[in-house]
């Protein structure tokens, strides 16, 4: 058993409270961690021992196609479509950035982290 990390998948999505937002899109940032078998894929060197990480991005990426108002909703939708596509895999955690959100200040990013 190990553990797999996918960092740092980068999408313009279309999140945000206001109309405006949502339309203009948004940069942000998606990590995604799990543990899963990494012996099988680690001693026989198959992709077919493998949960091949490609389908665990095209997850992530499917629902950064979905408009939404909040990080939080993106995340756990994020983390629900992984835990459905994926029973194999167990202790999954979704980081979410998204990159200048609009504030009556300065803010770099909005971060949230949640498992599963």
């Amino acid at each position: 058993m190990g553990r797999i990390k996918l960092e740092g998948m980068k999408f313009r999505a279309n999140i945000g409270v206001t109309e405006l937002e949502r339309a203009a899109g948004n940069d942000v940032e998606v990590s995604v961690s799990y543990d899963c078998d990494t012996d099988s894929p680690g001693l026989s060197d198959r992709i077919e021992d493998a949960l091949d990480y490609v389908l665990v991005y095209d997850a992530v990426a499917e629902e950064m196609k979905k408009e939404c108002n909040l990080i939080e909703n993106a995340a756990m939708r994020i983390l629900l479509n992984i835990k459905k596509k994926f029973p194999m895999i167990s202790n999954i955690t979704v980081k979410f950035c998204k990159y200048y959100p609009v504030v009556s200040g300065t803010l770099s990013r909005s971060v949230i982290e949640i498992r599963g």
